[in-house]
């Protein structure tokens, strides 16, 4: 069986439609048939092909030197310092308070700007300080975190919402090595974060075991992510579904519905195919195995069984 291209699958489609491939118009259409298909197949299931990791590094907090700030300012200046542009978005906890300040602004190694103001009354002179990763991105191709585990030790973090995190381990001063992790929304550039308890004392991997994005189809090269043997079937069946909608003029035309039947018996095949049999080891016994006495019912002594 060959792979076929995005280019065969548009071709094929047209062919099926007598539509005219080389129309903009219809090339258009023919593509979104085609990704939306793909995209509705990778939504069904968390396919094993759809199953990817990545290790996240944790940062350890960052603690040299010492820092001064006025009372209601938001620039903080440090001395032996050693702020970096990576700061930005991290949160800083002075000696003079056990509030916590989001960074939002790097000027050198020892000049850096926080959110709010400054809430002590008094200003801090050569105090001590923490800079502190709360939150941890992940890469642009993730859809959905399935697991995270500690790669130094055997142990799986705890997937919680983060209230139950909030209710459970309120304090966020608590550093170590990872035991419970919760999904918090999304950064800036729109890619999942999360927030790890207790907070990191050092660098250690996260290995996360999560499914990737489809990745849309563009090029007349590209090839599905949807497994080949599955390309003039199920994915081709979804694109036609979804043609014969857009074409269907009364609600007589049940074409439609039939493909879409087709459509879904692809999905149901594939998610039967989709997963190894776990192992396990059965033991077989015969039917006629003798009962150990503990097996028989005993009745009393007057009881008839024709009554």
């Amino acid at each position: 069986m060959s792979t076929m291209t995005f280019l065969q699958m548009q071709q094929e489609l047209a062919a099926y439609f007598r539509m005219d491939q080389t129309n903009s118009d219809h090339a258009t259409l023919l593509k979104r048939w085609l990704n939306q298909s793909q995209q509705e197949i990778w939504a069904r299931h968390d396919w094993s092909f759809a199953l990817d990791r990545e290790i996240v590094q944790t940062v350890a907090d960052k603690t040299a030197g010492t820092v001064s700030i006025s009372a209601g300012g938001t620039s903080v200046s440090g001395s032996s310092t050693s702020f970096a542009s990576g700061d930005v978005g991290k949160f800083i906890q002075f000696s003079s308070s056990n509030d916590w300040y989001k960074i939002t602004g790097f000027t050198d190694a020892t000049t850096i700007t926080i959110e709010k103001p400054y809430i002590e009354t008094s200003a801090l002179s050569a105090g001590t300080y923490i800079i502190r990763q709360f939150f941890y991105s992940l890469s642009s191709s993730v859809e959905k975190v399935l697991d995270m585990r500690q790669m130094s030790s055997p142990r799986k973090l705890t997937m919680v919402h983060f209230r139950d995190l909030d209710k459970r381990h309120a304090n966020v001063t608590a550093t170590g090595k990872a035991s419970s992790l919760a999904l918090w929304g999304y950064d800036s550039s729109n890619n999942w974060q999360f927030m790890i308890y207790p907070a990191a004392d050092a660098i250690f991997n996260i290995e996360v075991r999560l499914k990737k994005k489809a990745t849309d189809m563009s090029a007349d090269s590209d090839v599905s992510a949807i497994p080949e043997k599955w390309h003039t079937t199920t994915l081709m069946d979804g694109a036609m579904y979804r043609g014969l909608e857009y074409v269907r003029t009364d609600h007589s035309d049940r074409r439609a519905d039939v493909k879409k039947a087709h459509f879904e018996q692809g999905i149901a095949q594939m998610m039967a195919d989709s997963e190894p049999e776990a192992d396990y080891h059965p033991v077989m016994q015969s039917s006629e195995a003798a009962f150990s006495i503990s097996d028989v019912i005993r009745f009393p002594e007057s009881y008839d069984p024709r009554h």
